[in-house]
């Protein structure tokens, strides 16, 4: 039976500078791209394994056939009960190969004893059933194919819990002796309204639905688990915590006013007038032009795309015709970033 699910809603924080910390989450980024790959691989050799079965190809013939009967007798319980009956078959071809989400999680053990344990088992099995998550709609017909993660671009973890490997403690981020604190505005009601209700353990109720019959239930605020993302902003990396936390967000309150308002909204201007006051704002008028910086970055970029694939341009400087590989420098990469 499936675990009842308390509301839930996310609250981001930014986490400070900690050179240590970061440098270990770069390296589990890493082994959990590496694990993501290995996974969503295994997958695909399965799947070419469980589409050559002969018993594969007849449960499709007769799934064919019993739709298109079907389409002209919806209520016909016998055609109803061999669709499922067919479908009973299908599911036991794909558990004969393995093509479910908690073979992953057997799948990920000595991927974690090669690199060392490094990345803790929660962690690992989220990895797996975000792989599996992405292999599920290839494998039911909702996407054509899945996409392997290139190095440098897995930019999320999570645990199951806040118990084990990256947890919040105390406005703190916390992995094995280490911890860095939350960037935390003094000003932000918001953001205080929520740690205080985490910090005094503040209760909730909701409904959920038993056995046919509403139940209230009344749970504290906590943490269930921490999402760690990373975000280039500038070209520089930065990281943030996403709290899941059980519970519901508070509501942010506005004062608004009353009466009529007219807005005229122009390309670089915003008037507004109403029966008290009327205003003329510049739109974005703190932003420094940066035609000419993106200008010369691009004309750097070409430079060197061209001096690293010289065999893919002519004498004249065009670009030849045909299927052609592309070599990137680092300072390439670099300035793509900026």
């Amino acid at each position: 039976m499936a675990k009842g699910q308390s509301p839930s809603f996310v609250f981001t924080l930014e986490l400070e500078r900690h050179p240590r910390l970061f440098s270990i989450l770069e390296r589990e980024l890493e082994v959990c791209r590496v694990i993501y790959n290995t996974v969503l691989g295994m997958y695909l050799k399965r799947e070419h394994q469980y589409k050559r079965e002969k018993a594969y190809k007849r449960c499709l013939r007769q799934l064919k056939g019993i739709r298109h009967k079907l389409g002209s007798d919806q209520d016909n319980p016998t055609l109803i009960e061999e669709r499922k009956n067919v479908y009973m078959q299908l599911n036991q071809l794909r558990e004969k190969y393995q093509l479910t989400e908690y073979a992953a999680h057997q799948w990920i053990k000595p991927i974690r004893q090669h690199f060392g344990n490094q990345v803790n088992a929660a962690v690992a099995q989220k990895i797996a059933s975000r792989a599996w998550l992405a292999f599920r709609q290839k494998l039911f017909g909702k996407a054509t194919k899945v996409r392997f993660i290139r190095k440098g671009e897995m930019v999320s973890l999570e645990g199951k819990t806040n118990k084990t490997g990256w947890r919040y403690v105390d406005r703190h981020l916390v992995y094995k002796d280490l911890s860095t604190p939350l960037c935390i505005k003094p000003n932000d009601e918001y953001a205080l309204t929520i740690l205080s209700r985490l910090e005094n353990q503040l209760s909730f109720s909701y409904t959920k639905m038993e056995k046919g019959k509403p139940i209230t239930m009344v749970e504290p605020y906590r943490v269930k688990y921490v999402r760690i993302v990373k975000k280039v902003i500038r070209g520089k990396n930065r990281y943030f915590a996403d709290l899941v936390i059980g519970g519901y967000p508070p509501t942010k309150t506005k004062t608004l006013g009353k009466g009529p308002v007219g807005l005229d909204i122009g390309t670089s201007t915003l008037a507004v007038s109403s029966l008290t006051k009327a205003v003329l704002w510049n739109l974005a008028d703190q932003v420094e032009p940066l035609s000419r910086q993106i200008r010369l970055l691009q004309r750097r970029m070409d430079r060197s795309k061209r001096s690293s694939n010289p065999e893919n341009y002519h004498e004249n400087g065009t670009i030849k015709q045909g299927k052609k590989t592309w070599t990137y420098s680092k300072r390439y990469q670099h300035l793509r970033i900026r």
